[in-house]
């Protein structure tokens, strides 16, 4: 596999309570974390808390807490609305879904899910919301993960779409570009054993059909996808240990690069492009550990 080192990260202001499992995204040129866990001395917690980066000031400040504690949600942004897709603490999942927007919470309840998820997925594509997968039981019943596909618009209830081919899958890398929802890895149960894929998936909204479109250099699950300057980048994951790859995918040929590294091995966090800055924050590091960083690059694709 081609490889190159097109990053150079630098930490930035350490964010308040580290943790996983967040909800998070970009509001008006600053990244929001929302919810997720942590451990204390052997103990899960799930929590309400906000906080939103301002990368200009390299500032964490707090914002509105969540209506309740909640964690493993999908979450996206879409217009001037911050969204929270399912998710939950201890127990099992939620079908609500609640949007933040000028500076507080609302309940959307048009667009409740057709059922209960967590651990799923979401994405942006041309103005509708993409929801993935996920698990229909708590969050270590990995033998409940689901296939299942939905769409909406801001403010309407969920489709059905086709359900995603292959092994049942959840922590998969996911971006919209090209007018298609690529899907990359993530990992499924076999016996009561999780094991990783390698594989990306391509979905096409205009015929409502997935195709196999390429595979990964290895298979790797908690990878974050992103969209950013035509490519997906898949960035991080747990193999047998926290990786530190930054791959990119190049949506027409599938062809698969490795374009860096990051400084920690890092999976579930989440990395967003503001301009030209490529922003991680919160995920795990290694077993129970919570990653404390602010991560920032300036890469510049081929």
């Amino acid at each position: 596999m081609p490889s190159t080192n097109l990053f150079s990260w630098v930490e930035r202001a350490s964010y308040p309570l580290p943790r996983a499992g967040c909800a998070a995204g970009v509001l008006g040129g600053k990244i929001m974390i929302a919810g997720g866990t942590y451990w204390r001395e052997g103990q899960k917690f799930w929590c309400d808390q906000v906080d939103i980066f301002d990368p200009q000031v390299d500032h964490w400040t707090p914002a509105v807490p969540l209506p309740c504690a909640r964690g493993d949600a999908a979450s996206v942004t879409c217009g001037d609305r911050f969204y929270i897709i399912g998710g939950g603490a201890d127990g099992l999942p939620t079908s609500e879904v609640w949007s933040y927007h000028a500076q507080g919470w609302s309940l959307e309840p048009a667009m409740k899910l057709p059922a209960p998820r967590r651990t799923a997925v979401a994405t942006v594509l041309d103005g509708t919301l993409y929801f993935l997968g996920g698990l229909a039981g708590t969050g270590t019943d990995f033998a409940s993960a689901t296939p299942t596909f939905w769409a909406a618009k801001p403010g309407e209830p969920w489709r059905v779409l086709a359900p995603m081919p292959g092994p049942v899958r959840f922590n998969t890398a996911v971006g919209g570009l090209d007018g298609r929802i690529l899907v990359a890895g993530g990992c499924t149960v076999e016996q009561g054993v999780i094991r990783n894929l390698d594989d990306i998936l391509a979905y096409d909204p205009r015929t409502d059909e997935w195709t196999q479109w390429g595979r990964l250099p290895g298979a790797i699950r908690g990878a974050c996808g992103l969209v950013h300057e035509g490519r997906l980048l898949v960035i991080g994951g747990y193999t047998d240990k926290f990786e530190t790859s930054v791959l990119s995918v190049n949506p027409q040929t599938a062809e698969v690069l490795s374009v860096g590294r990051l400084p920690h091995g890092l999976a579930d966090t989440r990395f967003f492009a503001l301009g030209s800055r490529l922003i991680g924050v919160t995920g795990e590091s290694g077993i129970k550990q919570r990653a404390p960083w602010t991560l920032e690059a300036a890469p510049s694709l081929p």
